[in-house]
């Protein structure tokens, strides 16, 4: 078995996701160029006083589920994708099943950015980006090099601080302080993820790390297998395929043919990440391997992170409003002798190229694989008396389809005003939020600032014209918008005040976009994906949907435990509770600064 396909041990290099992306993205964009649920919910008898079960190592047991980027209202959407889903007619049984036996928390809120890296850490360390300095996904700026470039430093624990200066402590670690002979952990369709919580001293965080690429020799790699068209779709032959405008399509400048090639379900992106199955592994994987793990080496924490509904989402939108959806016009063709489905000739009012059925197929693919985890689990009486919280990191929309590029292109907007000179300013960004950094000129910061909320653009889904983002500055970092982040929610005390920015740089600009805007990847970055393509590509936007911004805040959270109580909360809630709510119920220690609060009381009541 190859180096790259064993299981990651910490303190062990092998051959990364990003690395292989890196080659994997240049070689196609140069190419490119030249071309039911139910039964594992009754409760089980009490085993004995104790409020769990207990593993051979004396610790009780604690399950996370997170389901990347899903959207809470595909909870209540029916079969169909239409709103009034109920009882025998959910778009997403599987979960709604588990819902009825946890207590969901409906208004709960990821923090900004509403992005991958920083809110799963949340999860697990009670805490929001200003209190571990994780601002960007998959990487970030983190000093200036003698040139005067940006070096960019990938997701890593070892860089996280509080606003203290203390590195960040997770449900991982403390859970192994006080259970050291326990076994954690953490399987992710996200190679970039798994390695962020890679600890450099053996059994102190993570004891079993996997990902598509390194995964113990006795589980079989992932396979390659459609987005739209999951193992399993019953309709598959029958589905309309969205597709994509056309490399030659309109305008021909670099950053807008680029944008064409990769956006659409048949561009670039959706072919990469099909592709590349060990790097982009569907859920179906991640379930076969962790049951397996379970199986095997029985961790009594787990962290389980299902990354195909994000995936999809980037590439081939998302429907979690019926609203957005309308007839094609001219009507989507079928497959001769198909008949059409109601959601088979809707397309997004935001983009005409995105299909919902295929998008609903996926939605139904991530259930069913819910479906096949929390059976497994039940048939090795994993969840016998355990706590599972189930979660969504961030949710996400579809970006509005604009082929003039001027419209969002946040440097090329400054660079007009002449606020950027040679390397002082560097953007990583993607989606809909991005992150300006000043090397020098810091006085230009107020000028740029003042530029990008006076920029306005058409919107073509209402045809009226807009600021297509909100423009942040420190200061506003610090004592919060109302309506758009909590005061220091986005501000690094440490880094910014105390460090100097000599551990990690904090940007000087935060840009949130608004209505389905999309702001361009720079530099090569592909960050949401965790992709490099290579360095001399253009700006350009990549994706059909995605995620960032203050509309992609809403997420899913729900904790089922041992007699605890069941329904609905409207409390409002953020993804931080989750961590500070399991460090109650379990008695760690977090030792780090959190801003989460305990719900334990209200799943007691």
């Amino acid at each position: 078995m190859a180096q790259d396909e064993k299981a990651e041990v910490p303190g062990k290099k092998g051959f990364r996701r990003r690395t292989f992306l890196g080659w994997g993205a240049a070689l196609l964009g140069g190419g490119a160029l030249a071309w039911a649920l139910g039964p594992w919910l009754r409760k089980a008898p009490p085993a004995g006083p104790a409020a769990f079960r207990k593993s051979p190592h004396g610790s009780p047991r604690l399950i996370y589920v997170a389901i990347d980027a899903l959207h809470p209202n595909y909870l209540d959407l029916n079969a169909d994708g239409l709103a009034g889903g109920g009882p025998g007619n959910w778009l997403m049984p599987n979960v709604r099943a588990f819902l009825e036996k946890a207590l969901w928390f409906r208004d709960a809120k990821a923090y900004l950015p509403a992005a991958t890296d920083m809110n799963h850490l949340n999860a697990m360390a009670g805490t929001s980006t200003a209190q571990t300095g994780i601002i960007g996904v998959w990487a970030q700026p983190q000093r200036w090099d003698d040139k005067g470039r940006a070096v960019i430093a990938h997701s890593s624990l070892q860089l996280t601080r509080d606003d203290r200066g203390r590195p960040v402590d997770t449900i991982f670690h403390a859970w192994k302080r006080r259970w050291p002979e326990s076994r954690t952990l953490l399987i992710t369709g996200k190679e970039w993820v798994g390695e962020m919580f890679r600890d450099e001293k053996p059994g102190t965080c993570v004891d079993i790390l996997v990902t598509g690429p390194k995964h113990p020799d006795y589980l079989q790699p992932p396979k390659r297998e459609s987005l739209a068209d999951p193992e399993g779709d019953p309709d598959a032959a029958c589905d309309p395929e969205g597709g994509r405008q056309g490399f030659f399509a309109g305008r021909m400048d670099p950053s807008t043919s680029w944008t064409r090639m990769y956006t659409g379900q048949k561009s670039l992106l959706t072919l990469q990440m099909e592709h590349f199955a060990r790097h982009f592994p569907h859920d179906k994987w991640v379930v076969d391997a962790a049951l397996e793990i379970c199986r095997r080496e029985d961790p009594e924490l787990s962290y389980i992170l299902l990354a195909q509904c994000d995936d999809a989402g980037h590439c081939i939108g998302n429907a979690p409003d019926p609203a957005e959806f309308t007839d094609a016009k001219p009507p989507l063709e079928l497959p001769e002798g198909c008949g059409a489905t109601p959601e088979d000739t809707l397309v997004s009012r935001r983009n005409r190229l995105l299909c919902k059925s295929p998008i609903l197929d996926v939605v139904r693919d991530v259930d069913r694989q819910f479906g096949r985890l929390m059976e497994g689990f039940r048939k090795l009486g994993v969840l016998e008396n355990a706590t599972v919280v189930l979660l969504s990191d961030h949710c996400a929309v579809n970006h509005l389809a604009v082929d003039d590029f001027s419209s969002t292109d946040v440097m090329g907007i400054i660079e007009r005003a002449g606020l950027v000179e040679g390397k002082n300013v560097y953007a990583f960004s993607v989606s809909s939020y991005g992150n300006l950094y000043w090397r020098d000129r810091k006085e230009d910061v107020a000028k740029a600032k003042k530029v990008l909320r006076e920029h306005t653009a058409i919107n073509p889904e209402t045809g009226s014209s807009e600021c297509p983002w909100w423009v942040l500055d420190r200061e506003d970092m610090k004592r919060g918008i109302e309506g758009v982040c909590l005061p220091g929610e986005l501000y690094h005390a440490h880094y910014i005040e105390r460090d100097r920015e000599k551990t990690m740089l904090w940007p000087d600009l935060i840009v949130l976009a608004k209505n389905g805007w999309q702001i361009p990847a720079y530099n090569g970055h592909v960050p949401n994906v965790g992709i490099k393509a290579p360095r001399w590509s253009p700006p350009w936007r990549v994706y059909n949907g995605g995620h960032g911004s203050v509309d992609t805040l809403p997420i899913v959270a729900a904790i089922a435990m041992p007699e605890g109580k069941t329904g609905t909360s409207e409390k409002p809630v953020r993804i931080a509770d989750l961590g500070v709510t399991a460090a109650a119920l379990f008695g760690l220690e977090l030792r780090s600064a959190a801003v989460g609060k305990d719900l334990s009381p209200d799943l007691k009541g």
